[in-house]
Order: structure tokens, then sequence, then C-alpha cells
């Protein structure tokens, strides 16, 4: 008597009971609680002083500060009337927190009105790490310095 030759599907279950039942490896992707810190564009929406005679500073009606880390390790930055561009390095900057320096290595030079945040394109160099949390950047700088809250400009 002659045999039929073994489906498709028969070759195929020994490899398809191994598949399922082998762990995959998490798939690198945007970070827990909100957009990924790398190609995000961020948008200013506040400073948080840690000094209570500061308290929280927000960028005036025609503000506009905005960041965005390219995965090359280059940043750009909207500062009010200008604009910057620097670099960036952090060991972190798949997840949702960790370290993060970013260096403002230049910017246009346009006379700008008096702001309310005049202070960010120095501390720039003062960041030391980073959270992102309910969809916000939290940029946080050295020695408690206060932190800078981004939302993405979407």
């Amino acid at each position: 008597m002659r045999r039929a030759p073994p489906t498709l599907a028969v070759l195929l279950a020994p490899l398809l009971a191994v598949a399922c039942t082998t762990p995959t490896p998490p798939v690198a992707g945007p970070s827990p609680g909100g957009p990924p810190l790398l190609g995000t564009e961020w948008r200013l929406v506040e400073f948080e002083s840690s000094k209570d005679a500061i308290g929280t500073v927000r960028p005036g009606p025609d503000e506009v500060w905005t960041l965005r880390l390219d995965p090359d390790g280059s940043a750009a930055m909207g500062l009010f009337c200008n604009r910057g561009f620097g670099s960036w390095t952090s060991p972190d900057s798949r997840s949702a927190r960790g370290s993060l320096e970013i260096k403002a290595t230049g910017s246009s030079m346009a006379a700008c009105p008096v702001g309310t945040i005049t202070r960010l394109p120095a501390d720039f160099a003062h960041i030391r790490s980073f959270v992102i949390a309910d969809g916000r950047l939290h940029l946080n700088l050295m020695m408690d310095g206060g932190n800078y809250v981004w939302a993405p400009t979407h």
C-alpha cells in the first residue's frame, strides 16, 4: 500500500509548536509613558524651580522654545526668536528615564524681546537627567537646580 506524501501542515507542525512556546525578546520602541525621547519635537511648557522664591515660570504667549534630539546625536533648538544647534549624549535614550547631557554649540543672534525664560540656553549645559511621564519630557538640572517640562508639538 502506498502512503500519501505529508502535507505542508504536517511538516510545519513541529516548527510552529517551538515558535509558539519560545519567548521573543522585547522589541525596542517608544518609551513607556509617552512619546520617544528621540525624534520628537518638544515645546517648553514651564520651568519648575527648586527655589521657593522663583516657583514655576511659564513662557509668555509669544515665546516658543523647542527642542529636538535626533538619533545621530544632533540637537535642534528653537530659542524664542533664535535657532540653536548642538549635540546630546545619553546611554538611556530608548528608556523613559536616564542620564542626558546636551551641549548647545551655536545659535543665531537675533535681538529678541525680553522673555520670561532667558536662562534656558545657558541651562542646557546643566541638564543631567530626563524623565518622560504622562507624555511630557522633564529635563532635570544638576544639583537640584529645577527642571524644564516639555510637551510634544505633534
